[in-house]
């Protein structure tokens, strides 16, 4: 009688292998997943950006008066961008996300003024851009209409 049994299991070149080609994956993988998370930080900036213009514009045509929002670079200190409501004293304020910066097109759009009637004081885009050189623009018009790209 053969003193053979009917072992199940995996080799250890059979696991070498497996855990050799997930490695090949796992690093192959890690750029693209960290570049798609950059598109959605810029794009996720954009539409907060938006948002709370849209927001501000929304409040001064509802209470009547005139909201404020301004734009400080490195505000408060260690930050690439601060955006906040200025009526009288300086609100609660966001910043951008590591790695997002922005730059005006338009100089005087530091601050923008929403009237009552939902127009807006002044025109411009800020131009938002992640490491990669990726960007996305939000814009105001003298509507009050508020876009991005």
């Amino acid at each position: 009688m053969s003193d053979r049994r009917n072992h199940k299991g995996f080799t250890l070149v059979e696991m070498a292998v497996t855990v050799l080609i997930m490695g090949l994956l796992l690093a192959m993988g890690i750029p693209a997943l960290q570049s798609m998370n950059q598109t959605l930080q810029l794009q996720g900036t954009a539409q907060n950006v938006a948002s709370q213009l849209r927001l501000s514009r929304e409040r001064a045509i509802s209470t009547g008066v005139n909201q404020v929002i301004h734009f400080t670079p490195n505000f408060p200190g260690g930050t690439t961008i601060d955006y906040h409501q200025h009526n009288g004293a300086v609100g609660e304020g966001w910043s951008f996300p590591n790695g997002i910066t922005y730059y005006n097109t338009y100089p005087a759009y530091s601050s923008v003024t929403f009237s009552r009637d939902g127009r807006a004081s002044n025109s411009g885009f800020l131009v938002l851009e992640n490491t990669r050189g990726a960007r996305d623009t939000v814009s105001v018009q003298l509507s009050g209409m508020v876009l991005t790209r």
